[in-house]
């Protein structure tokens, strides 16, 4: 992500804040996400210089202005005046980012060589709660390669208790 897709969610995310709209406007901005995802050409449209900035506000405006709160179509139409809207997916993610924080969620991955049980889960789940003081949101992955135990993946760290991380820890050992 750059420093500017960060600067602007920030001000989003600020505005959102003083509105007390802050999952509303993730919605909005999801729902913005999706559309460009699965029609990739109204970006290039918005992103095309050929057209003035003004006439690209107005398209935003035109698409997005009776389905959205008017200060996230504001936001997208100020992307595509500053010919930024090439940043609008990491600004996205960097205002979910800060969602997140703001409702201290933490977003793990954890993966496991076996399905996990529901009682499994339930268990990890409060442990890491416990531990980080944040409500835990975790998304599960099977990998059989890891051989048996799981790896936790946060936004910052890496628990690696998987048997082939332990063997390959092992195997550096007896290489010195």
């Amino acid at each position: 992500m750059t420093q500017i897709s960060k600067e602007y969610a920030a001000a989003l995310f600020a505005l959102a804040k003083e509105e007390k709209r802050e999952a509303e406007f993730l919605q909005a901005l999801k729902k913005a996400e999706e559309i460009f995802r699965a029609e990739p050409e109204y970006m290039n449209i918005l992103d095309s210089r050929a057209l003035g900035s003004a006439l690209r506000a107005s398209l935003v405006r035109e698409a997005f202005g009776e389905a959205m709160p008017e200060y996230v179509v504001s936001f997208i139409s100020l992307l595509c005046e500053k010919g930024r809207i090439n940043e609008f997916f990491d600004c996205v993610a960097e205002y979910e980012k800060m969602y997140r924080h703001f409702l201290s969620v933490c977003e793990v991955k954890i993966t496991s060589a076996v399905p996990l049980t529901e009682s499994e889960k339930t268990a990890l789940v409060s442990k890491l709660e416990k531990s980080g003081k944040k409500t835990v949101s975790a998304h599960y992955t099977v990998d059989p390669a890891i051989i048996g135990g799981i790896i936790i993946e946060s936004e910052d760290s890496v628990i690696d208790g998987s048997l082939r991380g332990k063997l390959g820890k092992v195997k550096e050992v007896i290489g010195k």
